[in-house]
């Protein structure tokens, strides 16, 4: 009985703490990339983070965060600027896991609930780097598989495709 109670509350540990992550980690780097917050971004941010952590999400955003900056750091390529699934949302290019040429080109918030239905979310590396990028999350051991021969890394809720520019 107690080591039940004593696993249940590390878990609501755990998924706080992951959820105060991504928060923080979210308005740094907003901060970071775009300096001064006006109150339009801030609220849009705040309203597509909500809406990310009521879909529990939270955990495969700052896990595709951490497998775009590896692939960053290891082989210094980044995810093209204003393609993807992740594109226009907020939350993710403040995570670095999308980028945007101009902030002022952004609307509504990203409706999470309509890429969660999608299951797959593709994010694209240059054509003559991307077959590296999926050898790259094999040989650090990112749970990867293939969807109508192209190749995907799994994460709890979502999967996410590795596209190339064509």
């Amino acid at each position: 009985m107690i080591n039940k109670k004593d696993k249940k509350r590390k878990d609501v540990l755990k998924e706080k703490s992951t959820i105060e992550a991504l928060k923080f980690q979210t308005r740094w780097g907003y901060e970071k990339q775009f300096g001064v917050s006006s109150s339009l971004y801030s609220a849009l941010l705040d309203t597509e983070l909500n809406n990310v952590i009521e879909l529990g999400l939270h955990e495969d955003l700052l896990s595709i965060k951490n497998f775009v900056e590896d692939v960053k750091n290891c082989l210094g390529v980044e995810p093209i600027v204003e393609l993807g699934d992740f594109y226009y949302s907020l939350v993710a290019i403040s995570l670095g896991i999308a980028k945007i040429a101009d902030i002022n080109r952004l609307g509504m918030p990203t409706a999470w609930h309509e890429l969660m239905k999608k299951k797959i979310l593709s994010i694209y590396y240059p054509n003559e780097i991307r077959n590296i990028v999926v050898e790259y999350a094999k040989q650090k051991n990112y749970n990867t598989s293939t969807y109508l021969g192209q190749p995907i890394v799994k994460f709890n809720r979502l999967f996410l495709k590795i596209d190339r520019n064509i």
